[in-house]
């Protein structure tokens, strides 16, 4: 059985909050590491984003090609 369209993406706020914020905390421990002011953290809510963002886009190309 296959989820309904718009509930298969329900999860897809927590996914973001969780990567956002592992992107901080990793970024924030590269930071005291490096002796950096923040600039890692903010990459690393980048880079969270960025994957969610990826997965989300290709998530949604695969259910498009699977429908047609």
């Amino acid at each position: 059985m296959q989820t309904p369209g718009p509930l298969r993406f329900t999860g897809l706020g927590i996914q973001l909050a969780v990567t956002i914020v592992a992107g901080v905390l990793v970024g924030r421990w590269v930071d005291r590491k490096a002796g950096t002011e923040g600039i890692f953290a903010i990459i690393g809510a980048l880079v969270g984003f960025g994957g969610t963002l990826y997965f989300l886009v290709r998530d949604l190309s695969r259910h498009n090609r699977n429908d047609k």
